[in-house]
């Protein structure tokens, strides 16, 4: 009776059920606020406005983003300016369903305006998300610096506010931890999901935990734990399935495909992904770039090269021309290891290249070392081939603080097993380097360290690897597969 005397508490109640992932249960409260306008004395415009604005965050959930673009706009205009913490949830509708649809520069424009929305009104919840949104399309652009940024302003928001230990706090965890894991902080990357991830299975936002089940799985993958990976992925899988939003099907199905395909079992991988597809409707912009990439790599993983890169070289274009950059350094990447695979290695090491031009200013690392063991071989010869003067546009230290990630891992892992100490990650850029035979002092001036520094670190090596020279150093490495 209460909320038929005011339907505004209708509208608050949709609101938070399609929070939680249940847009159709909040479309039927949304029907009695249609209902009820007329007989209310509250505002109509401002009630019509913030009906439309949670319609917009259930078209979004639904995967309709056009659909979610127009009632966001509608909702904007409908409006009062002072309505703040309405306007908040539209603008940050607005700038999500842009971002779906492929508008990233107007996405992250609108993104920014609903963080301006949200601190006036001291919205905590929402001002986080947007800015965990914002920071979210600027890794989409291939901007980490800038995320970075975002990212550190959403933590003073939180310090600044006491609000640390609220639900709300858990999105701006899970994007610390994301970014965390690209740049290859590990430890931090888990500490942070591992946090999001608890705050957001109290509020149950789909997206969120989605987000953090896969970035979650990722780690532990990193770590060696191909169990609990899996157990991981199973949980995104189950929240973005019983959500049936596209975009959190599509992140979460593709990731256990990666994983399938990671085990050696393709097969499995391709019937995956066939069920997601059977159960799929027509995907919005970012579910279908999502699932194309998931196609291409099944192509390759069942060694039909020349198909996987015909599909890769109209992904290129696409994110190209949608300014889509973090996509287009997967895609180049992709693209390397096909070429590689069918023995075009110069042109494999060119293409790897132009991903490398745009990563290693942002500090991209487990884009590349997340490939595998073929992506170890073949940054060894790109980094042979800039030792040459054969390429350029990438740094020696970058190549080698790759290949240092990349034999931090499960190489590594197996190799501690033979070795009195494992190597640390400075050990191993100094070994890559030693590979691609430079001196001590070419050493100490690529990674800005003192030649009596390097000295020690490869006199470390000589007593772990059990040798006495540089050659044999080198030499027994590579039996133990860390270069």
């Amino acid at each position: 009776e209460a909320k038929r005397l005011r339907p505004r508490l209708f509208a608050e109640h949709a609101l938070a059920l399609s929070l939680t992932g249940r847009p159709n249960d909040a479309e039927s409260l949304l029907k009695e606020v249609d209902r009820a306008i007329g007989t209310t004395g509250e505002d109509r415009r401002s009630l019509l406005g913030f009906a439309s604005a949670v319609r917009s965050w259930c078209a979004s959930l639904r995967g309709d983003a056009p659909e979610a673009l127009d009632l966001a706009r509608r909702a904007l205009s409908l409006l009062p300016k002072e309505d703040l913490h309405q306007r908040l949830l539209a603008a940050g509708c607005m700038g999500d369903a842009l971002g779906t649809v492929g508008d990233l520069a107007s996405a992250s424009a609108a993104l920014a305006e609903a963080t301006e929305i949200g601190l006036a009104a001291g919205h905590t919840y929402g001002t986080l998300t947007v800015m965990t949104l914002h920071a979210r399309v600027q890794v989409e652009r291939g901007r980490l610096r800038e995320a970075d940024e975002t990212l550190r302003r959403a933590q003073r928001f939180v310090s600044e506010r006491g609000v640390g230990l609220l639900p709300a706090t858990g999105v701006f965890h899970i994007g610390m931890g994301t970014l965390l894991y690209e740049r290859d902080d590990l430890d931090g990357a888990e500490r942070e999901l591992r946090r999001g991830i608890e705050l957001a299975e109290r509020t149950r936002e789909v997206t969120d935990l989605v987000w953090g089940y896969v970035g979650l799985s990722r780690t532990k993958r990193a770590r060696g734990d191909e169990e609990g990976a899996m157990e991981v992925a199973r949980n995104a899988e189950r929240v973005a399935h019983d959500s049936g939003a596209d975009l959190q099907v599509a992140i979460a199905s593709s990731w256990m495909v990666r994983l399938r395909i990671s085990h050696g079992d393709p097969a499995e991988a391709a019937a995956n992904e066939r069920e997601r597809a059977a159960n799929a409707g027509e995907a919005p912009d970012a579910a279908r770039v999502v699932n194309r990439m998931t196609s291409a790599r099944l192509l390759h993983a069942r060694g039909r090269y020349d198909e996987a890169l015909r599909l890769l070289d109209e992904l290129q274009e696409a994110a190209q021309t949608a300014g889509r950059t973090g996509n287009l350094i997967e895609i180049l990447a992709l693209q390397a290891l096909a070429l590689w695979a069918r023995k075009a290695k110069e042109r494999a090491v060119t293409t790897l290249t132009q991903a490398f031009a745009l990563a290693e200013p942002e500090g991209y690392v487990r884009t590349f070392v997340d490939e595998g063991a073929a992506m170890g071989g073949l940054l060894s010869a790109t980094l042979e081939t800039r030792q040459r003067g054969g390429v350029s546009g990438v740094s020696t230290e970058y190549l080698a603080k790759l290949l240092a990630a990349q034999t931090n891992g499960k190489a590594a892992a197996k190799a501690d097993g033979r070795l009195p100490e494992p190597l640390s990650g400075r050990e191993l850029e100094v070994l890559a380097l030693m590979a691609a035979g430079e001196s001590n002092g070419e050493i100490a001036a690529r990674l800005f360290i003192s030649t009596t520094t390097v000295k020690t670190h490869v006199n470390n090596l000589y007593r772990k690897l059990g040798t006495s020279s540089r050659t044999r150093a080198v030499a027994r490495a590579k039996e133990l597969g860390l270069i």
